[in-house]
């Protein structure tokens, strides 16, 4: 399966793809994170995502008036265009950079994991934010599994973009200072 990443989608398509997520991750992050610090939600994305717990993310809601819930809802709405902007861009910075590498390497292969895993990612988010939607339904009631359940998807999300993230710029150094190497001598 690895192997029809090596020329699908086509080295023009991308890049194409590569251009289009930069332009579009630059649209939405903005607005998205204009919403998040209006919604004045009390704690960090990374405090909360990962907090495990229902009565910590309860406590967090608390806080909050019900209109700037709505506007914690309408981030959270606003994420979708930014997980397939960045989804989008892990997928193809690693398959343009994995490309660099020979056929057969395990750099290469490892690039095409770490495509795969920027497209994961980005449905974990998914995943994750249709129980962070739930939870705002009844900011108070929501099951706790529901936070748990949350934070799971959160934790294994940036998990994997760490491992995306320490790929490619392994895999830049590496090309770089094989590019160093092969320098001709003046």
């Amino acid at each position: 399966m690895l192997e029809k990443l090596s020329d699908k989608p086509s080295p023009k398509k991308t890049k194409i793809l590569l251009i289009s997520s930069i332009i579009l991750y630059l649209i939405v992050y903005p607005i998205l994170n204009y919403y998040y610090i209006i919604s004045n939600y009390p704690v960090s994305v990374f405090e909360s995502q990962l907090s495990f717990s229902g009565a910590t993310i309860k406590s967090h809601l608390r806080t909050m008036s019900s209109a700037e819930i709505d506007l914690y809802r309408i981030a959270q709405l606003l994420d979708y265009p930014y997980m397939l902007a960045y989804g989008t861009l892990y997928f193809s910075l690693s398959l343009y950079i994995s490309r660099k590498f020979d056929e057969d390497s395990g750099w290469r292969k490892m690039g095409y994991i770490s495509a795969i895993f920027g497209v994961i990612s980005a449905c974990c988010d998914a995943t994750e934010n249709v129980f962070i939607l739930l939870m705002l339904t009844d900011p108070q009631g929501f099951p706790d599994t529901w936070a748990i359940t949350h934070s799971c998807f959160a934790l294994v999300k940036f998990i994997l973009m760490g491992i995306i993230f320490i790929w490619i710029i392994l895999a830049v150094l590496t090309l770089l200072i094989r590019k160093l190497k092969n320098k001709p001598a003046k």
